[in-house]
Order: structure tokens, then C-alpha cells, then sequence
């Protein structure tokens, strides 16, 4: 069995060998109309690093459900997981997610042997499988369904409505895209914009105002910190999240490329780095779409391993 560390520095390596390989980054998803990845037997969202890992699975695969359950999961639904095929390596047909489970524990103190309580958090590996790569009446069921989310989205009502219930102070005009944090004295504490017109499409405008809504606002109302740099990755990682959930397709405008050096070195020094930053980027999307959503609708909070 995998130590925690090793499933840590597993999971990094992977994320890092695809941004390295110049692959899209796992949090963007153009095709993002099938919605976020969820278990297809429980419903149950995924959250945090898994969301990353399902996005890689399907960009090697060249898959498009974002509905995954395990092989037990899928038999107990009547379905059957198809054989690998020849050209996939073994061990690369499933997609390996974890799951974060709380412990209970009593460790000794080395100065004073006194039993202090605490919690940790135990890594388990999981083994998922696609809609598409399963076979049955269930699976033909879940793909149909996913099939017309895609084809019903006509405009972005839904992403206008999140929006305007936060109560965010957006303003448009002038060049520049920026969250401008409250400052004593100074004002502040609200989105500057361009025009829409201004962006090629739709989907660049929404994009770009997510990142700083649903990204940079949140910062200093759910008390994060973190540089400037780890800051720019958790508002990219949180505005493609909630375009999502929201149904929207990403924008092509990438606000990546001139951290992306910084990104992979922190995601090599540290592989608990991409484990902190997705899970921050969880709780900045369900905090921005509480606003207009009722609380049972949101993923569970996820932890950081």
C-alpha cells in the first residue's frame, strides 16, 4: 500500500509531466457543458485534487462525461467496465482518486509522554472508470442525459444570475480586468471590467469576471492568504470550477502563462502545493455559488491533505 507521501508526490508528478508536456492545464475544460465531475452511483460531486486528476483522465483518453464510479460501483448498477484496450498501459485505463478521511488520534509526546489528542488525515486510492468506458442500460442512460445538458445550453442566464446574487460591485470600462481589495480610507472592494463587447466571445468575458469574482473577491471574505502567484492559480483554478458547475464553456484566455514556471517549481518543492491550492479553489467556488444556490446543492467542503 502507498504511503501518504507517495500518493502526494504520485499525484504532483502527474500534473506536473502534463503542464511540462504543455498540455492544457487539468482545471480549464472547453467542453466543460457536461458539467463537474461526479460519482455516477451516489451523485456526489468531486472536489479539490480529484477534480484535476478526472480532468487529466479524459484529456489522455479523449473522453467527455464527466460521470465516473468505481467497478463495483458500476456492477452494482447492471453495467460492465470494458476490457483495456491494447495501446492504453496498464494501469492507465482507470483513473486513480483519493479520498481524505479524518482520523482520530492520541500521539506521544516525544518530551513529556503525555497523550495529546489530534486529527490527521488519511489518503485512500480509488479506482474510477468513465460512463464512456462502461457498457449497459445505465451507462447508456447517464450518457444520454449528459449528451442533452451539453445541447440545451443556449446563453449564460445562469452565470448572469450567479453574478448578480453575490452583490458584487462590478464596474465596466477602461483597459484593464482587476479585483481592487478594500484599502482604510482608500475605497475599494470592487471588480473593474471592460466592456463586453470588448471580448472576442461570450465565453472569455465570463471567464475572465469569475476569475476575479469568484477568485480574487473571495480572498479576504473567507480570510485566505497565500503570494500573489499561488493567489493567480487559485483564481484560475476557481473561475474554471464555477464556469463548470455553471455550464459555461472556458475561454480560451489563459491568465496562466506567466505563472506557470512558478507553478511547477512550488508543485516539485512541495507536493502538498496542488493538494492546498484545489482545495482552497473548492471552497472559493461553493462560497461565490452559496449566493445563489440553496446549501444542499454545494459539494461538500473538501480537506486538504
Amino acid at each position: 500500500m502507498s504511503t501518504q507521501n507517495e500518493i502526494r508526490e504520485r499525484i504532483t508528478a502527474e500534473i506536473v509531466a502534463a503542464l511540462e508536456k504543455g498540455d492544457l492545464p487539468p482545471w480549464r475544460c472547453p467542453w466543460g457543458r457536461s458539467g463537474p465531475p461526479a460519482n455516477a452511483a451516489s451523485g456526489r460531486r468531486y472536489t479539490g485534487i480529484n477534480t484535476l486528476l478526472l480532468q487529466l483522465h479524459r484529456q489522455r483518453l479523449g473522453l467527455s462525461s464527466s460521470r465516473y464510479a468505481t467497478f463495483n460501483q458500476w456492477h452494482d448498477l447492471g453495467c460492465r467496465v470494458k476490457a483495456r484496450p491494447a495501446h492504453v498501459p496498464s494501469g492507465r485505463w482507470g483513473c486513480n482518486v483519493i479520498f481524505c478521511k479524518p482520523v482520530a488520534k492520541k500521539p506521544k509526546d516525544a518530551e513529556d509522554g503525555d497523550q495529546r489528542e489530534g486529527q490527521y488525515l488519511v489518503l485512500r486510492n480509488f479506482t474510477v472508470f468513465s460512463v464512456d468506458q462502461v457498457e449497459g442500460e445505465a451507462a447508456d442512460r447517464l450518457r444520454a442525459e449528459t449528451a442533452c445538458h451539453r445541447t440545451e445550453f443556449i446563453d449564460f442566464a445562469p452565470a448572469e444570475h450567479a453574478i448578480a446574487a453575490t452583490g458584487a460591485d462590478i464596474r465596466h470600462g477602461g483597459e484593464k480586468a482587476c479585483y481592487r481589495r478594500p484599502v482604510a480610507g482608500c475605497g475599494g472592494d470592487y471588480i473593474q471590467m471592460p466592456e463586453k463587447a470588448r471580448f472576442a466571445e461570450e465565453k472569455d468575458y465570463y471567464q475572465t469576471v469569475l476569475h476575479e469574482l469568484a477568485g480574487h473577491w473571495t480572498e479576504h471574505r473567507l480570510g485566505w492568504t497565500g503570494s500573489y502567484a499561488e493567489g493567480e492559480l487559485r483564481a484560475e483554478m476557481t473561475a474554471c470550477f464555477a464556469a463548470t458547475d455553471l455550464g459555461l464553456p472556458h475561454g480560451d484566455r489563459l491568465n496562466s502563462t506567466s505563472y506557470l514556471a512558478h507553478w511547477l517549481g512550488e508543485m516539485k518543492a512541495d507536493p502538498r502545493f496542488i493538494f492546498r491550492v484545489t482545495a482552497d479553489a473548492s471552497r472559493a467556488t461553493n462560497f461565490f455559488l452559496a449566493f445563489s444556490r440553496q446549501q444542499q446543492d454545494l459539494p461538500e467542503e473538501v480537506a486538504v491533505a
